[in-house]
This record gives C-alpha cells, sequence and structure tokens, in this order.
C-alpha cells in the first residue's frame, strides 16, 4: 500500500509526515516528534481555530479521512492537554538545549503530565477566626471627623471607612494592617477588583521535567526547560500579617515557663497551645491567646538549645485539640544578665542590630510552613501562616521583655525552595545559596531607601537584610483581669524537665490534692484541669490499661476540662476507667512514691477517699526529708550506681544537674 505525505503546521515550523492509511493517530503523533524533536505535548486538529480536533488515538488515517497532501494543526495550549479524554498518561519527547555548563544535549526525558488546577474554594476549611472575619464589614468610623460637606448628618466626611485605609490605621496605632484587610484591599477597586488572587513565588521543582530517562534529579547535566526556571524574586517590606497580637491568658504561664533558666540558667524553648479570636484593637484582627507552653524535649546549653526529636508530637498535638486548642507558635529564651547585677538584662536586640537572628528566621519560616494558614484566594488553598515567634530577652532599659514576631510570606517561599535560604554567622544576615551545577537560583534583589530618600535596588549576592524577611507583631499582651476558668493549673511538674521530672510517684501527689475530695467538685475538676499532667497520661497510656481504653479516658478527661464541667469530671471519677487508673499508679512499684513520700502501695490507702474511699489516709504534702529515690530510679535507669546517686542528691538537695555531673565525672 502506497503511503501518503500529511502537512503538520506546528508551533517550531511544518513537518512532512509519511505515513500508511492503516497507520493509527498515535502513529501519526510519533512520526511527528520524530521530525521535530523539540516539539512539546500537543493535540492535533483539521483547523488553525482548533474547532475539531483528531481522535480517537487509535483510529486509522483512512477512518480519520486525511489524504494525500491534507495539511493539519497542532495545539500547544495547556487547555487543549489538560482537556484530552482520560488522565493524561506521561509520553516521552525529545529535549533540546544547553546545560547549565554550556553543553548542548538531546536527551529523551517523560514529561510530567499537567500540574492540577486550583484548589476549589469550596474545599478549602477555614479556620474558625477567618470564618467569622470574612462575614464581618470591617468598616468603621473615624473618631472627631467633622462634617464639611452632605446634607445632614450623612456626609461624604462622616461616612465609615474601609479597615485598611490610612487613616482609621493611623488613627489606631496599628502600623500594619491585618491580613483580611488587606483582602478587602485587594478586591477593591484600589487593589485591582474582585478577581485579584494571592501568588506565591514559584521557585519551581528540581528534576520536575525529569532528567536521564526520566530518572535524574537536579539541574546538572541535561536540558533546562525556560518554563520551569523559577524566576526572579524581589524582596519587599510585607504591609500586613496574619496574626495582630499575642495574648498570654495568665502570666503565671511565663512565669512557669521563666522558672527552668532560674534555676539552670539555661535557655529554653516551648510551643505555645491555644486558640484565636478576632481583635478588636485592630480592624479585622486576629489576636493569638496562648494558654498553655509545652516543652519539648531539647539540649539545653548556657548560649543556645538543640532541638530534639519529640516522639510524642502528634499525641500532644491530638490531645490539645481535645482540650479545644491548637499549636499557635513558638516561644525561646535569650537572656544575659550583667555581671554586677542579675537583676538587669543586656538588651542585644533591636532596630540597630537585629530583632531575629538569621537561624531563628530560617527556623521561624520553616515552622510556619509546616504551619499553613487556609486560604480560598490562593491556588494552592493556603497563604501564610498563623504560627508565631515569642522571644524572651531584655528591652533597651535592661528589662525582662516580652516580643513577637512573624516572617514574611516571601521568607517562607525562599526557605521551601529547598535550601536556598540559608543562615550565616552574621546574625543580622541571612545567606541566598550559590547556584551550581544541580541546583539553579535565581536572582533575588531587595529595595531600600538612600540617604537622599531614593529608592534603591540590592542584589542578595550572597546576603541579605534579616529584616526584610520579619514581620513586627503586636504584644504579648496579658489580659486586665485573669480569667479563672480559662487558666489551667500548673501544680503537676513541666514535661522533659530535669529538675523535677514527670513520674508516677508526682501523678498520685498531685491526685492527692486536699482540694481533691468528692464533696469539692469544683476543686477535684480544678486538679484535673492542669495542662501537663494530661499530656503526660496522654503520653503513658499504659497508665488506663488499653490503647482503646486511653483514648476513651483521654477524651472523657479532657471533655470535662475543655467544657469545665464538674458533674462530668464526677461522672469520669466514678468510672471504671479511673479506678483502673488510680489502682495502676497506686500499685506499681516502677513508677515510685513520688516527692511526698508516701510509701504505701494500695489504692485505698494511697488516695482514700478519691479514690476508692477507702479511708481518709492520704500522703503527707509537706516536704518529705529530701527523699529523691524517684530521681535516683531515672539516674540507675541511665547507666549510674542508684545508691550513690542517691547519696549525691542528697548532698546537691535533688539538684538533677549537678548529680549528673558528679556522677560522670566521678
Amino acid at each position: 500500500m502506497a503511503a501518503i505525505l500529511v502537512r503538520v503546521q506546528t508551533r517550531v515550523g511544518q513537518a512532512r509526515v509519511s505515513v500508511q492509511l492503516t497507520d493509527t493517530l498515535e502513529t501519526l503523533a510519533a512520526k511527528l516528534q520524530q521530525e521535530l524533536p523539540s516539539l512539546p505535548q500537543f493535540k492535533l486538529s483539521r483547523d488553525p481555530a482548533h474547532k475539531d480536533y483528531l481522535g480517537p488515538a487509535n483510529a486509522s488515517v483512512k477512518q480519520l479521512g486525511l489524504q494525500h497532501g491534507d495539511r493539519i494543526f497542532a495545539d500547544h495550549s495547556a487547555e487543549a492537554v489538560a482537556d484530552a479524554a482520560g488522565p493524561a498518561a506521561p509520553s516521552k519527547s525529545h529535549i533540546v538545549g544547553m546545560t547549565l555548563s554550556g553543553k548542548e544535549v538531546v536527551e529523551i526525558v517523560e514529561a510530567s503530565p499537567a500540574k492540577t488546577a486550583r484548589v476549589p474554594a469550596k474545599d478549602v476549611k477555614l479556620d474558625e477566626v477567618d470564618e467569622i472575619l470574612a462575614k464581618e464589614d470591617g468598616r468603621e468610623q473615624l473618631k472627631d471627623q467633622e462634617s464639611k460637606r452632605g446634607f445632614g448628618s450623612a456626609s461624604i466626611d462622616s461616612m465609615a471607612v474601609e479597615p485598611y485605609d490610612e487613616r482609621l490605621l493611623k488613627q489606631k496605632d496599628v502600623k500594619l494592617m491585618s491580613f483580611h484587610a488587606h483582602l478587602r484591599k485587594l478586591k477593591s477597586v484600589q487593589g485591582g477588583g474582585k478577581f485579584s488572587e494571592l501568588k506565591r513565588h514559584d521557585f519551581g521543582t528540581y528534576g520536575e521535567v525529569g532528567g536521564k530517562g526520566g530518572q535524574e534529579k537536579g539541574w546538572g547535566e541535561r536540558a533546562v526547560a525556560m518554563s520551569r526556571i523559577p524566576k526572579p524574586m524581589t524582596l519587599n517590606r510585607q504591609k500586613f500579617r496574619h496574626v495582630d497580637r499575642v495574648e498570654i491568658s495568665d502570666p503565671a504561664i511565663l512565669d512557669k515557663f521563666l522558672d527552668a533558666w532560674r534555676q539552670t540558667g539555661a535557655m529554653r524553648y516551648g510551643y505555645m497551645y491555644g486558640h484565636y479570636e478576632v481583635d478588636t484593637q485592630v480592624p479585622l484582627g486576629i489576636v493569638a491567646v496562648v494558654r498553655a507552653i509545652y516543652e519539648p524535649p531539647q539540649g539545653c546549653a548556657a548560649d543556645g538549645v538543640n532541638m530534639d526529636d519529640d516522639t510524642h508530637g502528634e499525641t500532644i498535638d491530638k490531645t490539645a485539640s481535645l482540650l479545644g486548642m491548637r499549636k499557635l507558635g513558638w516561644i525561646f529564651l535569650d537572656l544575659e544578665v550583667f555581671e554586677g547585677d542579675a537583676s538587669k538584662f543586656v538588651c542585644s536586640r533591636g532596630k540597630d542590630s537585629y530583632f531575629l537572628r538569621s537561624n531563628e528566621t530560617v527556623l521561624a519560616a520553616h515552622l510556619q510552613n509546616m504551619n499553613p494558614s487556609p486560604c480560598k484566594e490562593c491556588d494552592d488553598g493556603v497563604y501564610g501562616s498563623k504560627f508565631v515567634t515569642v522571644v524572651v530577652t531584655g528591652n533597651e532599659q535592661n528589662e525582662l521583655d516580652y516580643r513577637a514576631y512573624q516572617v514574611s510570606q516571601q521568607a517562607m517561599d525562599l526557605e521551601q525552595a529547598e535550601g536556598i535560604l540559608e543562615f550565616t554567622t552574621q546574625l543580622d544576615k541571612c545567606r541566598v545559596a550559590q547556584p551550581s551545577e544541580n541546583r539553579y537560583v535565581p536572582a533575588i534583589f531587595y529595595q531600600d531607601i538612600s540617604e537622599f530618600g531614593n529608592q534603591t535596588t540590592h542584589s542578595a549576592n550572597p546576603y541579605l537584610p534579616v529584616d526584610y524577611l520579619v514581620v513586627s507583631v503586636n504584644g504579648p499582651t496579658f489580659p486586665q483581669q485573669v480569667d479563672a476558668n480559662s487558666v489551667y493549673t500548673s501544680s503537676f511538674p513541666i514535661e522533659n524537665r530535669m529538675q523535677a521530672m514527670q513520674t508516677g510517684g508526682m501523678l498520685k501527689q498531685h491526685l492527692n490534692n486536699p482540694e481533691n475530695k468528692p464533696f469539692r467538685p469544683t476543686g477535684q475538676l480544678k486538679t484535673l484541669s492542669d495542662f501537663h499532667m494530661i499530656m503526660y497520661l496522654a503520653c503513658n497510656p499504659q497508665f488506663w490499661g488499653s490503647a482503646s481504653e486511653a483514648a476513651q479516658g483521654l477524651e472523657q478527661l479532657c471533655g470535662a476540662v475543655r467544657t469545665k464541667d464538674a458533674g462530668k469530671a464526677t461522672e469520669l471519677m466514678q468510672s471504671p476507667l479511673w479506678t483502673a487508673l488510680l489502682a495502676t499508679v497506686g500499685s506499681a512499684s516502677s513508677f515510685g512514691s513520688g516527692a511526698a513520700g508516701g510509701s504505701s502501695s494500695s489504692m485505698g490507702a494511697a488516695f482514700g477517699e478519691f479514690g476508692a474511699g477507702t479511708g481518709p489516709v492520704r500522703p503527707s504534702t509537706a516536704g518529705g526529708g529530701g527523699d529523691f529515690s524517684d530521681q535516683a530510679e531515672q539516674l540507675s535507669q541511665m547507666g549510674f550506681d542508684k545508691k550513690k546517686a542517691l547519696e549525691i542528691l542528697q548532698i546537691v538537695n535533688g539538684n538533677m544537674e549537678l548529680a549528673l555531673d558528679m556522677l560522670s565525672s566521678s
């Protein structure tokens, strides 16, 4: 059978393809790619307007009605490829280009399927505070605004202004508008109209187009498609923030957090848990209300902290959600006292130095990327983060101070781009990674105002000021009156501290609180409403029995604490689950008797009327004459001699760090 010639018009030129009448459309397309190796994905149609596509792929040339000399057209638009029937299977194509080293290459690679469209707005689950603010009008009247023209009281000057109006922000002493005010501005005529969208900087995904055989990652010795090369970025100071203020619900929360530094002089960090509320002080603002601080495993020193792996991280987050809380941010100490006056603190942070160090900025960006904020106005369904950073440090008056920050969306994009943003030994500067054969790094710029008031552009080659990435947040502030119902007690030892470790004995001592009696439901609820005790029970399900019993018991416990319902607390204490927990704590000698010194292993004797109602016997809550058996047991599990450890603990009055030093040096 004689072959026929079909002319195909493409964006890279015209090709003449020789095919048999029995050949399929798929064969025709494959021969076309052999003729034009640089041709990207396409669909074939009869007319240049692409109103009549050829198909299906297994149809023969004769069935399609193509004759010798016919001219067809290739459509390369993204819509044409995306609208193809069925899922787009990866197809092999030729790529001709130059490597970063200047070598010309021709490679056969597997072209990736077209990227999925934006996340539908209906599939984005907003945070509760975002849903509330989205329904708010947000407009406010300016104070002391005199009417200069108009009719009666309804004049132009007395009308309410938008939440992003500079006059309103200045009147309220707000330096940065809220995120929801920023959204309103984008959707306004001033911001570009209701179709304006939030865009994140696309740095591309290294190796997305594929390498040799579609296997090699990185840019390396392969062709680079211009469409995949990341675009340059110009850093601007962000004019909005996702969280406008941080509030600590009780000053005692921070005071307890500082206790470890007071006892050891070592730095420390923790994660703040609480909830988000509408901030009435900022138009359409959000306030992060901190109700507890969880301290994960960490290696502490006088000049820094090492973040150790936390095997209980997911359990902590899940249990916090049962309490109606979520992770709001992280807090760390950076304190140094004067040599001659321990009541004064060195001021190392400020406008003349830095607000966040470069390593802290990169870490904050990483944590914010791990905790993104859902957003319907962004293609990805997320934009920015409500995760905040709080620093405890000295201020200009050499007093103890607390400062809150976030990093910008551009900082998050840089950190997410696989190591483009690096921290340096220059505390006030971050470093932009240099390009290599295996990594393409786009140009990064930042703008500044010169001494003459002109806007100048600088290249971040290789350093950029950290301040361009940092966004200031108000606070932390404290409520004028502490709400007792919203505060968790903190008499149970705080997790991962060496000075007073969490043990079964300490749990027994905590439950033997004098207020914890059946005829005092409020006292019982207060005893149970201890954040650190609840987390200890969540991380040690063996106290409850089985995993299913632990999940059921925690759900009931957290439900009673969350709703502050003394009736639910009493119901839990009378349940078999709680009885089994008390029996485990009271009878298991491996958990120790606690620092209070009670040695009875009987549930009735240990817990008295709170446990099973068998008697009023209760261990003394006074100091037990230096009983450090729990700490000695802990040291023995670390490989030290228990008897020797107990002797040293008696000498250092229970100071675990001193005991560890003495045992290690002996």
